[in-house]
């Protein structure tokens, strides 16, 4: 296991993570976290296969359309704004696609 610094909380001081109190003015270190780092089954039904077909269908059609668009602002300058959206879109639906194979695969287990 490694050592990690982390700041004092009163003197803002590099102190290691394992320390009880800060070597700069003693205030005890507290390395508890607001974040729950524990990882909890959720109580979500799984998706059913015609919500995975629906959302794969709809992740599909965005990655699509956003190639569609790039291909046809292709040659044209100055549509910087229009070439971001078509990115984002394509970035978009690539992304969301890959989640709910994701999703969809571990459903199934």
């Amino acid at each position: 296991m490694t050592m990690a610094l982390i700041a004092c909380s009163e003197c803002g001081r590099a102190v290691s993570d394992k320390a009880a109190v800060c070597i700069g003015c003693g205030a005890p270190i507290t390395t508890s976290s607001p974040i729950d780092l524990d990882a909890k089954r959720s109580d979500a039904p799984p998706p059913t296969r015609e919500q995975i077909r629906r959302r794969a269908l709809l992740s599909l059609s965005m990655l699509a359309l956003g190639v569609i668009w790039a291909n046809i602002l292709d040659g044209r300058p100055g549509s910087r704004f229009a070439s971001f959206m078509a990115a984002l879109l394509i970035i978009g639906g690539l992304c969301w696609l890959i989640v709910s194979l994701v999703h969809a695969v571990s459903s199934r287990r």
